[in-house]
Order: C-alpha cells, then structure tokens, then sequence
C-alpha cells in the first residue's frame, strides 16, 4: 500500500497539469472537486454504490432495483470514475446521489466513508480502488463486488499484481462471480470470500427493457420497414464490419424469397463517420436512410444515428451482428440474446464471459475475418437453424434472471445480522 500511495503522489500533480490542456481530463477533475450532501441519507439504510463507467453502473442498478422492490426505508448512493456515467446516467431516477468517486487517497476516503456512513458499499465488476475498500473496511462497512470478471489474459491474477491486489479483495465481504472459470481466477487472489452467482446484466437490461418502452415506440418506422423481410440487426460497428455488412447486402439481396434489410448502429456516430457510410452505400447501389430522417419510404440499410436504442432494435430481426470482434474485444451479446436471435461476431470474444459460453454452446458463429462471402455462408448456416438456436439462446438468457435479487437478499441479511448485533 505505501508504494501505491506514493505513486499516487506522484502521479497525481502530473494528471492535474495535463488536465488543463485536456478538456476530458479537466472535466473529470472538476467532477471531483466537491462531495455532494449526503444528509437525507440520515435515518434510512444507506447503500453506496459504484461503478467505473457507464455499463458497470447497470450491474450495480440491478441489484439497486432489487432492493428497492423490497425494502422501502433505502438511500442509495451512486459514485462513479468515467464522466461518462454522468453524463449518460444523470437524470436517472434510481440514485438519491450521483458523484465521482474521489482520486484514490487514502485520507480522501476515509473522509468520504466517515461522511457517508454507509450501511454496505457493492462494487461492479472489478472498479475495487484500494483506499476506497480499506476505508469501508475499517468502518465496518460490508464490500462486496458484484458481477465479478477475471479474464485469462488479465494480469490481476498473476505476479505480482495478485499479491498486491489481495489484501484489498480479502477485505470484500463476498465477491460473486459471474462463472465458475472467473471465481477460479479470482480465487488466486482471495480464496475465501469467491462464489459463483452469475451476471446482474441480464436483469439490468430486462429492467430497462420494462422501462423504456418510449424507445421502443421510436422503432415503428423500423417495423413498418422490415414487414415481409429478412432483417438483420448489427450493433457498435466499426469500419471493416460496416464494408462487409453493405457488401453482403448489396451482393445478396434477397433470403428466402424476401427481401433482405440491415439495420445499421455504428459505434461511433460522429457526422463524417455517418456520412461516410451513406456514401458507401450510395456507391452499391444501396437506399440508405438515417433513423432520425426515417419515414414509410422504402431502404436498404437503416442507420441509427442515436444512442440507447440497440436493446430495442434487436427484437425487430432475424439474426445480429454484434461488433468488436474484429476490434480487439467484442460488445455485449446479452442485448441480442434477450431478444433470442442468433448471433454473428469477430473472433475477438475472450474479454465476455457470455459471448465465450454462448459460443461454447453453439449459439454465437464466429467470422475470422470480415469477409462479404464468409458473412454469407454463416448467415445460410444460421438462417436454417434460426429456430433451434433462437429458442436456446432465448432459454440461455431465462436462466440467468434473478441474480440481483439473490445478491440483494444477501446484502441485506448481512446489514440485517450487524443492526441486530448492535
């Protein structure tokens, strides 16, 4: 801990002069500069909450969810590293407090956790900052992580930063993984406090599903469009996917009689990378339209040029693409397999613990390059098989529900025994 802290004391005044040519880095210090109040907290349980950025904070809203179905008398404290949460999570209605968590200094902590004086304090995934778990601790605040990941190739759980890294997850309460192949890895680092629970994504998105049906609403030009075709769904594209998707299309045409559309929601949505795309189709021959011009004229290829609509886009096709398997990590397959469709990615999947059990179980085909023609023979691979692998995947994602509720009531139980202890 003391080289860590002395790190930190150097690496901090170089990250604040930085930041003041950088206006990301900038804004992140000024995120951090004051505590919000957290006085209503007085009197109520008082769960805190964090995540590194925007995904993480849905695993750890699940459980939040769960909570507040059953207990009322809850305030629930939310902090986060990326701006990205704030940005994308400010308005929502789940957190009492939203704020970024404090650099990692161990008397900034202590402050923060003797303000706070939190019941319990759930972690997502792997964002476990050192100070800020010694300080809960020390209190006598329960940690637990949640939806915990240790991927084969991190180096976490070998020499020597699983030396470093176990006093403070052998400080956690629990720490529950997401499978049997992560609780292994995590068990190299702390052995005693580890069990297999699964992943709170799925509820996540379910819950936000249950939620957001204005979204969807957004869609029935969508569904207007695709009536009598075969549709294909591909989400957080990149360039090398984007040429082999409007290729495969341009060249194919038609499926089983009907006529085949994409549905197209690239990663990035900056102006030039969407006018790039039009014009790529253009020059195939190719009608595109962007969903935010989108009317009951008929296209090829639909380009969604908003966020937060992918989980609704994918029950309106026959099959998905999902991206970043060519990248270097893929994105989320759950989406998709909510929706019980059959799915096509890179072969860059060893970063998802869903995406390697659904290919595990022939759910999830993979490409090895971005290929038009190898596209073409997954897609005649999956289309004949679509209803069998549709129903698995859509079994795959049943099971996995309630792991919330489950982490819920043993976060709850704890907080219950040490009130009645005292």
């Amino acid at each position: 801990m003391l080289l860590y802290n002395l790190l930190l004391l150097i690496v901090y005044p170089l990250l604040y002069v930085v930041s003041r040519l950088h206006s990301r880095l900038r804004i992140n210090f000024d995120l951090r500069k004051n505590l919000p109040d957290f006085s209503a907290a007085q009197g109520k349980t008082h769960i805190w909450f964090h995540a590194a950025s925007a995904g993480e904070f849905e695993q750890v809203r699940a459980v939040a969810l769960s909570m507040r179905q059953k207990h009322k008398n809850l305030f629930f404290s939310f902090s986060y590293f990326s701006d990205s949460t704030y940005r994308t999570r400010k308005g929502d209605a789940v957190p009492d407090v939203l704020f970024a968590l404090p650099f990692d200094f161990p008397w900034r902590m202590r402050n923060l956790v003797a303000r706070m004086q939190p019941h319990a304090l759930i972690i997502a995934k792997y964002d476990a900052w050192p100070n800020q778990v010694r300080a809960a601790a020390s209190a006598g605040v329960p940690v637990y992580l949640v939806s915990a990941t240790l991927p084969a190739a991190s180096r976490r759980h070998r020499f020597p930063l699983r030396y470093f890294l176990r006093s403070t997850y052998a400080a956690m309460r629990t720490i529950f993984a997401v499978n049997a192949e992560h609780a292994q890895r995590l068990r190299a680092i702390s052995s005693a406090n580890v069990q297999i629970s699964g992943d709170t994504r799925f509820d996540a998105i379910a819950a936000r599903l249950r939620e957001n049906r204005d979204k969807a609403k957004q869609l029935t030009a969508i569904t207007a469009g695709t009536r009598n075709a075969v549709t294909i769904v591909a989400g957080s594209t990149y360039a090398p996917s984007e040429e082999m998707l409007v290729t495969y299309v341009a060249e194919k045409k038609i499926v089983a009689g009907k006529k085949l559309k994409l549905v197209l929601a690239p990663h990035h949505l900056k102006p030039q990378n969407l006018d790039r795309l039009e014009s790529r189709c253009l020059a195939l021959g190719l009608k595109s339209v962007r969903l935010s011009n989108l009317s009951r004229e008929s296209w090829d290829v639909c380009i969604i040029d908003g966020f937060g609509f992918l989980a609704y886009l994918y029950p309106l096709c026959d099959l998905a693409y999902v991206g970043g398997g060519f990248e270097g990590s893929v994105h989320s397959v759950i989406e998709a397999a909510v929706a019980g469709v059959p799915v096509i990615t890179g072969p860059a999947i060893a970063n998802s613990a869903e995406a390697l059990e659904l290919h595990s179980l022939q759910l999830l085909q993979i490409l090895p390059a971005p290929d038009a023609a190898a596209f073409a023979g997954c897609v005649d691979y999956v289309w004949k098989n679509r209803t069998a692998i549709g129903k698995k995947t859509a079994a795959y994602f049943r099971e996995r529900l309630g792991v919330s509720n489950e982490i819920m009531h043993t976060v709850m139980d704890d907080i219950s025994e040490k009130k009645e202890r005292v």
